[in-house]
């Protein structure tokens, strides 16, 4: 049996999250201050924005962070677990069957997408990857999930 693990490389922990935005928090609120007491009190609510919009990104960014995907391979199946926190999602192909795909991007900016697909279903695969990495996996899999041999 064979098992890859695959996660998004994100050095992003929620304590360093927690401290970047309180620092930017800081620096933030004590800049909209100087400037309210000046008598410039419109910078104020633009920091609030400010900061709720970094809060957003923050959130998001430790939320993608979570993503894990393993695809296990035995003598007979070919298992897809894609997991986010408590969301979990199993697609179950029959090995003899999988097929590995690299699509193309329709566009040169867009990113290929690597699918495992067998009778009619296909899952997404390593989508956080980078280009190299996924062209690697692809690889990988080609190996492991090999064409079936011809019969004479």
């Amino acid at each position: 049996m064979h098992l890859l693990e695959l996660s998004p490389n994100c050095s992003l922990t929620p304590r360093t999250a927690t401290l970047f935005f309180c620092s930017a928090a800081a620096l933030a609120l004590a800049t909209a201050a100087a400037c309210t007491a000046v008598g410039l009190w419109p910078v104020l609510p633009f920091a609030g924005l400010e900061l709720l919009g970094l809060g957003t990104a923050l959130a998001l960014s430790l939320r993608r962070g979570r993503v894990r995907e393993r695809i296990s391979i035995d003598e007979r199946d070919v298992v897809v677990a894609r997991s986010n926190g408590p969301h979990q999602v199993e697609v179950r192909f029959i090995r003899a069957w999988t097929r590995v795909q690299l699509r193309p991007a329709a566009h040169a900016s867009w990113p290929s997408r690597l699918l495992l697909g067998s009778m009619g279903r296909t899952v997404e695969v390593g989508s956080f990857l980078t280009e190299t990495e996924r062209q690697s996996l692809r690889k990988r899999l080609a190996e492991l999930i090999p064409l079936p041999q011809a019969t004479e």
